[in-house]
């Protein structure tokens, strides 16, 4: 199943580049018509391999993860990825919570890369996971047989360097810091067991 879904992505991108690069030339209602038929041809395709959470396989082991950084920043998070004064850090916090307005989900965009690494499935398996079965970070972890709790750690680890900016910065003291991490792993600890509205 894992294959199909490459399969599905890699026609995806091979659509999107059919319409920058092989059809920069034609007419822009041809484009129009062809990208909408493809579009759908796609819809049908995914709609026919429809993955099932049990097909999903995880390449990750559950260990805690202390090397890797957050992205931060993104759409649903009010975080901008910089730390230079305390309203930044306040934001991180947010960041770390989540958008509740988007249930399970909770925004991923500043996370993204640190669930897909830990979790070792893509974004959109995730998703499978959270529509499908209605499951949390938590319940995700615990499906794969993962410990949540390492998942709170991973994502606390992930927002350290944000921090240890706030310190070099000048934001807020060195002595202050384990208590903005403490904070950090709060609100993950909150978003990872956030079961919905």
């Amino acid at each position: 199943m894992q294959s199909k879904l490459k399969l599905l992505k890699t026609l995806k991108y091979q659509l999107y580049e059919l319409k920058i690069v092989v059809l920069k030339d034609a007419p822009i209602y041809f484009v129009k018509k062809l990208y909408v038929f493809c579009t759908l041809l796609l819809a049908g395709m995914l709609a026919a391999c429809s993955v099932s959470p049990e097909d999903i396989k995880t390449s990750a082991n559950g260990d805690v993860i202390t090397d890797l950084r957050a992205r931060g920043s993104g759409r649903a998070a009010p975080f901008d990825g910089t730390v230079d004064t305390k309203a930044d850090l306040h934001d991180l916090l947010l960041t770390a919570r989540g958008d509740a307005s988007l249930d399970l989900h909770r925004g991923h965009d500043g996370i993204r890369n640190v669930l897909e690494a830990y979790l070792g499935i893509s974004h959109d398996e995730m998703h499978i996971f959270m529509d499908q079965k209605g499951l949390n970070l938590a319940g995700i972890c615990r499906h794969f047989g993962f410990d949540p709790e390492n998942l709170v750690a991973t994502l606390t680890a992930s927002f350290t360097p944000f921090i240890d900016e706030g310190v070099e910065n000048g934001v807020i003291l060195k002595d202050e810091a384990r208590n903005w991490t403490e904070q950090i792993r709060a609100e993950f600890s909150y978003r990872v067991y956030w079961e919905g509205k």
